[in-house]
C-alpha cells in the first residue's frame, strides 16, 4: 500500500484541532494503585470518598492474578465498586499480574473488566518474562484480541485503553519493549526510586528522563506514565510532587496504605498537589514564536534543530516530558519517535512551538 504524506495545510489543520487538548479539563489523570481493599480498612465506597477528597482522578484495582478467578478476585465482576468510584468522579481501571502460558485464558480478564465497566486495563509483567521476547508477544497479542472483542461486543468504547506496567529499568532485565509496543496504548514503568537508593531519590527528575530515553531506545512509541512507590514512607510529599511534575499527567502511586504499607503514608498523600495543572505547564494554544527561540525544519523527517538560551524540553501531546537537551544550540534525533505532533519548549523562557514528525 502506498502511504501518502499529508500536505502542510492538512497537517496544520489537524494541529489546530488536536491542540484543543491543552485547554481540556482532563489533562490531570493522577492515580493510585489498590491491591487488596480489605487491607486498607475501607470498603470501596469509603475509599472512593477518601480519594475524591484528595482530588485523585484514578484508582487501579487488581482484578486477576494469572487466570481469572472471580471468586477470589470479586473485583473483576463487581459493578457496585464501579458505581462507587464513578459517582465520586474517579476512573476505575483494572489490573492483573500475569504469567507465562495460558495467554488466552489470562486475557479474558480484560474482556470481563470492560463488561463490568472499568475505564481501562493494565497488564503487570515482571520477572517471568525477563528475556522472553516471543512470550511477551504472545501474551500481549492475546490481550489485544480480547480487548478488540470487548469493543466489538459493545462492552467497551473504541478508545478503551490497554497499558502495561513493568520494570523501570527494562534493559537490565533484557526486556523486549519492542514486542509489547504494537499491542498497548501506553507504558507505566515502575520507577521505584525509594527502593533504588538515596542517589536516585535525590535526582528524581533525571532518572525519569533516563527511564523515558531507555524505553524509547528499546522500541516504545506509546506514551510513558511512571509509577512512584510510596510504600516505605521514604517519599515525602515534596518528592512525590517532583516525581509527578517530571512524569506527567498520568503518574500514579503504588499503593493505597494498609497491608504492609504504613498508614502514615496517608499524611504524605494529603500534602501532595493532586490538582497539578498539566494543561498550563506543558503548553498552551497561544504558543510563543519569538526571536530568542527558533527551530527548523517543520515538518521534519528525522531531526529537529533548535537555537535558544538554556536548552529545550521535548513533549508529546499528552503533556509528557520525553527528553531534555541543555545546550543552547543543538539537534535532536527523532528517528526512534513515531509520527505525530510534538512540542519543543525553551527551558529558560517557556517559549514553545509545535512541530510535526513525518
Amino acid at each position: 500500500m502506498k502511504v501518502l504524506k499529508p500536505t502542510l495545510v492538512t497537517l496544520f489543520s489537524f494541529c489546530a484541532l488536536s491542540f484543543c487538548w491543552s485547554q481540556s479539563e482532563d489533562c490531570n489523570q493522577l492515580g493510585v494503585w489498590l491491591w487488596h481493599v480489605e487491607d486498607t480498612g475501607f470498603s470501596h465506597e469509603v475509599l472512593a470518598t477518601n480519594l475524591s477528597q484528595r482530588d485523585i482522578k484514578r484508582v487501579y484495582v487488581k482484578v486477576a492474578d494469572g487466570r481469572i478467578d472471580s471468586s477470589r478476585w470479586t473485583e473483576l465482576v463487581d459493578t457496585e465498586l464501579i458505581r462507587d468510584y464513578k459517582e465520586h468522579g474517579i476512573q476505575p481501571w483494572a489490573w492483573s499480574y500475569n504469567y507465562r502460558n495460558n495467554y488466552a485464558d489470562q486475557a479474558q480478564a480484560i474482556y470481563y473488566a470492560a463488561k463490568t465497566g472499568y475505564s481501562g486495563y493494565v497488564v503487570d509483567v515482571e520477572i517471568e518474562f525477563d528475556g522472553r521476547a516471543t512470550l511477551l508477544d504472545s501474551l500481549f497479542r492475546a490481550f489485544h484480541l480480547a480487548k478488540q472483542k470487548a469493543i466489538a461486543d459493545n462492552h467497551a468504547a473504541t478508545d478503551f485503553q490497554l497499558y502495561v506496567t513493568t520494570w523501570g529499568n527494562p534493559r537490565d532485565h533484557n526486556y523486549s519493549i519492542r514486542n509489547i509496543d504494537p499491542y498497548v496504548d501506553g507504558f507505566m514503568p515502575q520507577t521505584y526510586v525509594e527502593y533504588w537508593g538515596p542517589n536516585y531519590v535525590d535526582d528524581i527528575t533525571f532518572w525519569i528522563e533516563e527511564g523515558n530515553q531507555e524505553y524509547l531506545e528499546l522500541g516504545a512509541t506509546k506514551p510513558i506514565h511512571h509509577i512512584a512507590s510510596t510504600a516505605t514512607g521514604v517519599m515525602t510529599s515534596e518528592l512525590i510532587d517532583e516525581f509527578i511534575a517530571a512524569s506527567g499527567p498520568e503518574t500514579s502511586l503504588w499503593r493505597v496504605p494498609g497491608g504492609g504499607v504504613p498508614i502514615e503514608v496517608w499524611q504524605d498523600w494529603n500534602e501532595v498537589d493532586w490538582s497539578m495543572n498539566f494543561c498550563e505547564e506543558t503548553a498552551t494554544d497561544d504558543l510563543i514564536v519569538a526571536g530568542s527561540f527558533t527551530m527548523y525544519p517543520n515538518p521534519t523527517d528525522s531531526r529537529i534543530n533548535y537555537s535558544c538560551v538554556g536548552g529545550v524540553g521535548l513533549y508529546n501531546l499528552n503533556g509528557q516530558l520525553l527528553m531534555k537537551e541543555h545546550r543552547d544550540n543543538g539537534q535532536i534525533d527523532l528517528s526512534s519517535f513515531s509520527a505525530g505532533i510534538y512540542i519543543l519548549k525553551s527551558i529558560a523562557s517557556g517559549e514553545a512551538q509545535r512541530f510535526f514528525k513525518l
